[in-house]
């Protein structure tokens, strides 16, 4: 199978620079410096200043965080750039007069930014071997962990290709992006979410409509990330957005309640194919034409 021309120039262009490798480091070391800052903490906040390696679990779970929030930075930061970069070089006039098709050079630019993204992931597993140490936790957690955390992170990729297409200026698009996914996916929905709850209580002093509370946070990655979570460390951080109530649901809303994770997976697909196809159509230089 052949090469999406694109990815393989992008790879080769972006690992001959020094800078990648930079990248990695700060990012690696970011992540360390949490695991090690995260080890003291637990060791100072006992009596006797012991370690305790139960507390493994817990670093688990801070260090899936950062790999969160990390990859939500840096996924606008790789990829706002990827079509505005090429007109600020004035080189995307060539780029589309080769055979390749817009979607080819879309989805090259997106598994270029994905490849870059999974090799930072990649960097830092040594530093989740910690936990896996002194055990309670599974590398099968792991790893469904880091495909939600992929698959999020491809989700805010392919919205950067698209507003790189729109604006002209690489720095434009990084901003909109990260005020979109920050400002409206993950703080947005919890505001418009306790909105709600505040108004039916006012209301009709009741809660609001299960359904429509997980359709007002299915674009909040955190939320789908304590979701999973929950199902892999045990703790109760959904129950509290949708209350512990479980027996008055059932069927298909049960389901999704217990693995809401699963509707922000969703969302995440909708989104990476709308953008995807919106960037094409945007790109596409005969478009007027038609």
């Amino acid at each position: 199978m052949m090469m999406n021309p694109v990815l393989r120039r992008e790879t080769k262009t972006t690992l001959r620079n020094w800078k990648m490798f930079a990248v990695i480091t700060v990012y690696t070391a970011v992540v360390a410096i949490g695991a090690i800052l995260y080890i003291y903490g637990s060791m100072f906040n006992s009596y006797d200043y012991s370690f305790d390696p139960q507390s493994m679990v817990g670093m688990y779970t801070v260090l899936c965080a950062m790999q969160m929030a990390l990859m939500l930075l840096a996924a606008p930061a790789l990829t706002a750039g990827a079509i505005s970069a090429e007109r600020e070089r004035q080189t995307l006039d060539l780029l589309l007069m080769t055979k390749m098709s817009s979607f080819s050079i879309v989805i090259g630019k997106l598994m270029s930014s994905m490849s870059m993204l999974l090799l930072l992931m990649v960097a830092t597993l040594p530093v989740f071997s910690i936990a896996f140490y002194f055990g309670g936790v599974s590398l099968l957690a792991l790893f469904g962990m880091m495909l939600y955390i992929v698959l999020t992170a491809c989700m805010a990729a392919a919205v950067s290709i698209f507003f790189s297409c729109i604006f002209k200026k690489t720095m434009v698009s990084m901003v909109v992006v990260y005020l979109l996914i920050g400002g409206v996916c993950c703080f947005g929905t919890l505001i418009a979410s306790l909105m709600v709850n505040s108004l039916y209580w006012s209301m009709y002093q009741t809660e609001p409509n299960i359904v429509l509370q997980m359709v007002l946070l299915s674009p909040n990655p955190g939320v789908g990330f304590f979701s999973v979570i929950q199902e892999q460390m045990g703790n109760n951080f959904i129950d509290m957005i949708f209350g512990n109530d479980f027996n008055q649901y059932s069927g298909v809303t049960a389901f999704f309640i217990r693995h809401y994770w699963l509707v922000n997976v969703l969302f995440d697909v909708i989104v990476i194919c709308i953008f995807v196809s919106l960037s094409v159509y945007f790109l596409n230089p005969v478009r007027k034409k038609k």
